[in-house]
């Protein structure tokens, strides 16, 4: 990747050549900050390729609103401060799958009432547990003791010694692989 931020080069950077448009700024600062970022990403959702799009979805939105944009700070701390919202929002966004899921699965088996939607229902649940062990081992772990057990982020993160975020990034991670394996029978 890049090396260290040059601060001072960051520094000097007039926004309002941005925001007119200057290519070669914003070529500065993304050569600038994109690795430094993409860390501070990966310490919030612990998955490097998560980090990478939220950092190249910040520049997206920096570049594509820059005519807009009011800093009054620096830009770094500005740049910082996007990709912080959009990785909580990141999160959010995955809770709230997570909850469309857990309905479905209630809709789907409540609807069970005759032969035909019990047998499909078996093949969905076979698919759920099939998709479930795809899952990396700590990542079937967590999603076990929080789906099948009941547990509390709280009480998960103290049976296995691991902070609750970590169990929440687990979480996400989870739902991310289960939505790719049961895309077929996952409808928005």
């Amino acid at each position: 990747m890049y090396g260290e931020i040059d601060d001072k080069l960051v520094k000097n950077i007039n926004i309002q050549d941005l925001k007119a448009g200057n290519q070669k700024v914003f070529e500065t600062l993304f050569v600038e900050l994109y690795a430094p970022l993409c860390r501070y990403a990966c310490s919030i959702l612990l998955d490097e390729d998560d980090a990478k799009d939220m950092v190249q979805k910040t520049f997206y939105k920096l570049w594509d609103g820059r005519e807009d944009i009011e800093i009054h700070t620096s830009i770094k701390s500005y740049l910082y401060r996007m990709v912080h919202n959009n990785c909580l929002n990141h999160i959010k966004h995955f809770q709230t799958h997570d909850e469309h899921i857990g309905t479905l699965l209630y809709e789907t088996k409540a609807a069970a009432n005759d032969v035909e939607e019990t047998v499909a229902l078996n093949e969905l649940e076979q698919e759920i547990a099939r998709a479930i062990n795809v899952l990396p081992e700590r990542c079937r772990e967590v999603f076990r003791l929080s789906r099948m057990q009941q547990l509390s982020y709280a009480e998960i993160a103290k049976k296995l010694n691991i902070s609750p975020n970590t169990v929440e990034t687990q979480i996400v991670k989870a739902l991310r692989i289960l939505r790719s394996e049961l895309a077929e029978f996952y409808t928005n």
